[in-house]
């Protein structure tokens, strides 16, 4: 029996069943309305039920984690979706806006208990969900039924085979608010780029704890292990983290195993010991 501490108890339909196999995985809905009673009135017409709720503060739970939601599409004979150790959160809000900081905060607290309870990574095996620029479905999602079967992690809805819904339309501040984690993958970044050319990865945050939470991963991971084998000796990677009035430069050169080195600057000056590394990185903008 799993069960959410901090969520308010509120059964409606019920689970749909008992899962069939499949590693554990977070899936991120939107509710596609403006109030937690309006989704509730929707669950209960249409019995389908996520595990939880959030809007706010609040985290309402209508299912145990052990056992499977109703929010998913699931075709009879072909790939699970309900039933694949799929954990479902409905977020109160629409795909096509902007979400809620209280409530994006309130579904990473829910994230990280359910991660710790069915030990999920906090990744994205189909990329971060894609977003819109213009109120509609922007297309081209990943809807891979091999990875959805194959890998654990955190997908949208528009990450699910069977299904044609496009939330949670999570924009890359909201997917670092949720998962922050995932929010940059160093390694995955420098390995997909073609040997010989840059590559800038930018990233913009609300919270300055966030960028900084960021340049600490990446100049551990670039500490602590090699780059890819694809980098060329000359190779310049930069990372630039922003943050309000906060931008973090971080500044490798060279590409081979025995110079994988981070250099982050400010003004063209290099710091020698990480923690003052780190603390240089980060400067006022502008």
């Amino acid at each position: 029996m799993a069960k959410c501490p901090f969520a308010t108890w509120e059964e409606i339909s019920g689970a749909v069943g008992s899962y069939k196999g499949g590693p554990f995985k977070i899936v991120h809905h939107t509710t596609e309305g403006s109030s937690y009673a309006a989704a509730k009135a929707a669950y209960r017409e249409n019995k389908s039920d996520p595990h939880f709720t959030v809007v706010g503060e609040e985290v309402f739970q209508h299912i145990d984690t052990s056992l499977g939601a109703r929010a998913l599409r699931n075709e009879p004979g072909n790939v699970e979706t309900n039933l694949d150790s799929a954990i479902q959160i409905e977020v109160v809000g629409f795909a096509a806006q902007r979400k809620d900081t209280l409530t994006l905060k309130t579904v990473a607290k829910l994230c990280r208990w359910i991660e710790g309870e069915h030990t999920i990574q906090q990744r994205w095996p189909n990329g971060p969900p894609r977003w819109s620029t213009n109120g509609k479905d922007p297309g081209g999602h990943n809807r891979s039924a091999s990875v959805w079967d194959a890998e654990g992690g955190h997908y949208g809805h528009s990450q699910v085979p069977e299904n044609s819904h496009w939330d949670p339309g999570y924009t890359p501040t909201e997917v670092a608010f949720v998962t922050p984690d995932a929010a940059f993958d160093l390694h995955h970044e420098l390995a997909t780029t073609t040997a010989g050319s840059g590559v800038t990865q930018d990233q913009t945050f609300r919270l300055a704890e966030s960028a900084q939470a960021i340049a600490e991963r990446v100049i551990a991971a670039l500490g602590s292990a090699p780059l890819p084998s694809g980098l060329s000796p000359l190779r310049r990677v930069t990372v630039r983290v922003v943050s309000g009035a906060n931008e973090v430069s971080i500044i490798v050169e060279g590409g081979d195993d025995r110079d994988a080195t981070p250099q982050p600057t400010r003004g063209g000056q290099q710091s020698s010991r990480r923690k003052q590394t780190l603390k240089s990185a980060i400067r006022k903008r502008g």
